[in-house]
């Protein structure tokens, strides 16, 4: 499997198809480093506001979070009914 193969396969869920959480957790993960990229060379005059900033996070936790329980509350199939055993 290449990088390229590996990185489509993080974004899927169990049944193959992409999946929005992921998407919306990596993304609100890159837009805070560079929040902090960003913040790290200018004035503080040009900062974001702090409850902007707790906004994003929150919601890419929400999201990392939200996508590693389904990563790992695999739902079982329905067993199916058990028959009876007939007696005679």
């Amino acid at each position: 499997m290449n990088f390229k193969k590996w990185i489509i396969e993080l974004f899927k869920d169990e049944r193959g198809s992409t999946s929005v959480k992921p998407v919306i957790a990596v993304m609100g993960a890159l837009f805070l480093c560079a929040t902090m990229a960003a913040n790290s060379f200018t004035h503080g005059d040009m900062k974001p506001a702090d409850t902007l900033v707790d906004a994003v996070m929150i919601i890419t936790i929400i999201g990392m979070g939200a996508d590693s329980l389904d990563k790992f509350s695999m739902k079982s199939k329905k067993e199916e009914p058990k028959q009876e055993e007939q007696i005679g």
